[in-house]
């Protein structure tokens, strides 16, 4: 992306504070447009925008025990995975058929290996 570009990014996609959710919204559109960005020149806007997300999000959405596993099965479906694909990573097939049926929590061996396998962070499962 040409100087004149990355200029002209910054200007239509200033970085502010977030303090609703129209601020969020308008974060989360900025972050899509970065993505679209293949030539990594705006590493650094990303990863503050990223950390303005981040903070909005830990502050106004509560994430209950028994998401942990609804965020297991959207991340599953999002990367086309089957429960046969999580076995060996947070143990064997009954304790996978255990824990997506909801009968069995995550605890903090299952978390750590489903955010290294998600590249997310642990607090996402909890």
């Amino acid at each position: 992306m040409p100087a004149l570009e990355k200029k002209y990014f910054k200007e239509l996609y200033p970085l502010k504070a977030i303090h609703n959710d129209e601020d969020y919204r308008y974060a989360l559109k900025s972050m899509e447009s970065v993505f679209d960005e293949t030539d990594g020149r705006l590493a650094e806007y990303a990863e503050t925008l990223a950390i303005l997300i981040e903070y909005y999000e830990d502050a106004h959405f509560q994430i209950n025990e028994e998401d942990g596993v609804e965020i297991l099965k959207f991340l599953m479906d999002q990367n086309n995975l089957k429960q046969k694909d999580i076995v060996g990573i947070i143990g064997g097939k009954s304790t996978v058929s255990e824990v997506l049926s909801g009968k069995r929590p995550l605890n903090l061996h299952h978390i750590k290996a489903l955010s290294e396998k998600f590249n997310v962070k642990m607090s996402t499962f909890v």
